[in-house]
């Protein structure tokens, strides 16, 4: 059993992971704030435990090696990204993940802390799957006080925002339960006990598998069928272990089948899916795109193709690819819906390759576990982690489960505590004394740094939250006092610029007549120094130097404001809003000519059904192009 200092550590990664994945999969700072000082006292205990017992050993893998290149390489193109907030977040995620895996991989190398792992991970995917199936069938979109939008109504998401997201940790669990039911023929002494232990294990794996299809995640879906026609193959097809796998694997793939065809919502969502080629029996995909998705890879590959070997910097896709989008996509995607084009654009060929010898040290060395652990419980955690990882990978083609924290430091854990087992390799190189103190070193200086980068991230974004209340509640003097202190505190975070840019911005155009002429331009001129700043940390903010134009153009700076709008339509040359600006400031020029063309790319690139842009938009080219009256 754990001793008294790993067992609180076992407790702390618990923690660890639960508020991870619980508050809503870390999508903020502010979320991500407990798991992270979690994770670095964590950490801290680890190196001082580990510092303080001399018969403490551990080797060097090519799976290290490959997470800690990955680091350094994301370290620097960090310090050379032209977007430093994006890149800091993003940085902070990969740090994360790094600790995880080190802590999981040479903190917990006992064969209970495995255990004590699965057990977790059974209770916790258990309550998100009971979860999402009431989510599901209550049609509820609450995650405790919060509410997910509502476009997600009737499809579960556990603590997640996004029902894809729970899909993705489900998956995970899955492929570690399924290989634990499928490979252990006991799991204790007792047989009475060991037949109680198999028979939750079988339910906990079908009540993932039902929180799964409830996510009515079709990506996630086809993600576990594979891994789980994975563990059907790994170890061989021979002897009774195979077909206790084969065995399990078919129950699995029936009851899903069942409660795919049986539960009508989900019944009605597979059908609604898929077109049916009548007498040529052909069955495609009802929407080809995939909901865009294809559309998004096409204007990244382009993106890649322009930046191919460094990318163009961490976290930067969003703001970058807004000039590759294509006009048919409505939302303002902050992912591609694909982790390997995604990783490819921020991070260039480069780390691309890096990230593939992570992935292949990985499976090597799980394989290398699965084929030589004198364990079966051992054997089955290794084969549970390739299926798992097997699942999260083919999901990442469709979604971008590894940039939810939550996600991300789950995967990283399971490679670690794969990594932990003790199995004879010719991969893995003993480290001596003073070379595990120069690593307890570089893990307390990684601490330092992230809480160095943390602190002022999470601050800032809480004291901009309360800024965004107070403008919500027309406190206006009081929303630019807490934005200000936030980009006193954060000087790269954009947001509180911007908001304080809006609110001087608005204040000015409601200084209407001669007689405010003075007092528009002096608010118009604060709003520009504000959106300036802003820029100055993103150039890519095209709303902002649309905003920037318009405050200009009431400075009566009209040659600046028009420099700022074309320059918007260069950021994003398929934004409709941006064009439509753009017709209205020719228009109030007597430009018809330009006027009418800017609305017409308007016309072209608005897709939404919305009444009231089309009366505004139609109304400013009806000052244009009037209608003749009829002559009867």
């Amino acid at each position: 059993m754990f001793g008294f200092n790993v067992g609180a550590m076992a407790i702390a990664m618990a923690l660890f992971l639960s508020t991870s994945i619980g508050f809503l999969g870390g999508v903020n700072p502010l979320l991500v704030s407990l798991p992270i000082l979690l994770l670095i006292t964590l950490c801290l205990c680890w190196v001082l435990n580990d510092f303080r017992c001399r018969d403490s050993k551990w080797s060097w893998t090519v799976l290290d090696g490959g997470i800690a290149l990955f680091v350094v390489y994301a370290s620097i193109r960090y310090l050379t990204s032209q977007l430093e907030y994006e890149a800091r977040n993003e940085l902070m995620l990969i740090v994360c993940c790094s600790l995880a895996y080190f802590v999981s991989a040479k903190g917990f190398i006992s064969k209970d802390y495995r255990n004590f792992l699965l057990v977790f991970l059974m209770i916790f995917a258990l309550f998100q799957a009971s979860f999402g199936i009431w989510q599901f069938f209550s049609k509820s979109d609450f995650i405790f006080h919060w509410e997910r939008p509502e476009v997600y109504n009737g499809r579960g998401s556990g603590t997640f925002v996004c029902p894809n997201h729970l899909a993705g940790f489900l998956e995970m669990c899955l492929g570690l339960i399924a290989a634990r039911a499928a490979m252990v023929r006991r799991e204790s002494k007792s047989a009475e006990q060991s037949v109680i232990v198999k028979v939750f294990t079988i339910y906990v794996a079908l009540m993932l598998l039902m929180g799964l299809l409830v996510t009515l995640s079709r990506a996630g879906w086809v993600s576990a069928a594979i891994g789980m026609a994975a563990l059907a193959s790994f170890g061989g097809w021979k002897g009774r272990h195979a077909m206790a796998r084969l065995g399990f694997v078919l129950v699995i793939g029936v009851c899903a089948v069942g409660a795919m065809w049986g539960v009508e919502p989900i019944r009605n969502y597979l059908l609604k899916s898929l077109v049916f080629g009548g007498s040529s029996g052909q069955i495609a995909l009802g929407d080809p795109t995939i909901g865009g998705r294809t559309m998004m890879w096409d204007g990244t590959l382009n993106l890649i193709q322009d930046n191919p070997l460094f990318g163009t910097g961490l976290g930067s896709w969003q703001w970058v690819y807004q000039k590759y989008k294509d006009y048919r996509i409505l939302s303002f995607p902050e992912y591609t819906h694909n982790d390997y084009l995604n990783l490819t654009a921020d991070y260039g060929l480069i780390g691309a390759i890096i990230m593939a010898i992570v992935l292949s040290a990985f499976f090597l060395r799980a394989a290398k576990v699965a084929k030589l652990a004198t364990s079966s419980a051992d054997r089955a955690f290794a084969v549970g982690a390739m299926v798992s990882t097997i699942s999260i990978l083919v999901h990442s083609w469709f979604d971008f489960n590894l940039h939810i924290f939550g996600n991300a430091v789950l995967l990283a854990v399971i490679f670690g505590a794969t990594s932990a087992i003790n199995v004879a390799s010719p991969s893995t190189h003993p480290v001596g004394v003073m070379g595990r103190r120069m690593a307890y070193a570089v893990i307390v200086l990684i601490c330092a740094s992230l809480m160095y980068l943390f602190i002022p991230t999470v601050r800032a974004y809480r004291v901009t939250g309360l800024g965004d209340a107070a403008k919500l509640g027309l406190q206006y003097d009081e929303a630019v006092f807490y934005y200000t202190h936030a980009s006193t505190i954060d000087p790269g975070y954009p947001k509180p610029l911007i908001r304080i840019g809006d609110i001087y911005r608005d204040q000015a155009k409601w200084r209407v007549g001669m007689g405010k002429q003075r007092e528009r331009s002096e608010l118009a001129q604060k709003a520009v120094e504000s959106y300036d700043q802003a820029l100055a940390q993103n150039p890519y903010l095209s709303d902002v130097l649309l905003s920037r134009g318009q405050a200009m153009n009431l400075m009566g700076q009209e040659e600046s404001a028009l420099k700022s709008l074309l320059r918007a339509i260069e950021v994003a040359p398929v934004s409709a809003y941006a064009h439509f600006v753009l017709g209205q400031f020719y228009r109030e020029r007597g430009d018809d000519g330009k006027a009418l063309e800017a609305f017409e790319k308007a016309d072209k690139y608005f897709l939404h059904n919305d009444p009231m842009f089309q009366l505004n938009q139609w109304s400013e080219r009806e000052k244009l192009s009037p209608v003749p009256k009829s002559t009867e």
